[in-house]
């Protein structure tokens, strides 16, 4: 795996891999991590629904309307929904307490709009 520089991000994204050996001597390693792809398309819709879920936040007769009070309701569950998928890929079968530190601070970088890693030009 090609490293940023970023100690915090490249300790994010360590891969991975499952290993089998079969009872003939053969070897067969697979890739756990999910796909980038799959990662991709998890912090897409976790910024959908954070943006709508912010617009709705916003506005003060979210608490008063009754109809606009269901939205937030709404967008709340689709809220925590993308976020416990995107939390799922990311930490993987790792619950510690320093796997969910570094989905937190991977989760504040991807919601404040900095760039998650940086290319060597």
């Amino acid at each position: 795996m090609k490293k940023t520089g970023d100690e915090t991000v490249d300790s994010m994204f360590d891969e991975e891999v499952e290993t089998r050996i079969a009872p003939d001597g053969k070897v067969e390693v697979m890739l756990v991590s999910p796909s980038a792809e799959e990662m991709e398309e998890a912090q897409a819709a976790f910024l959908v629904a954070q943006r709508k879920f912010r617009a709705l936040e916003g506005d003060p007769e979210a608490v008063t309307d009754k109809l606009k009070n269901l939205r937030w309701w709404n967008a709340l569950e689709v809220l925590y929904e993308c976020d416990h998928r995107l939390w799922e890929l990311f930490c993987g079968p790792d619950r510690s307490p320093r796997s969910n530190a570094q989905y937190s601070a991977y989760r504040e970088r991807l919601v404040g709009g900095k760039r998650l890693y940086r290319t060597n030009a």
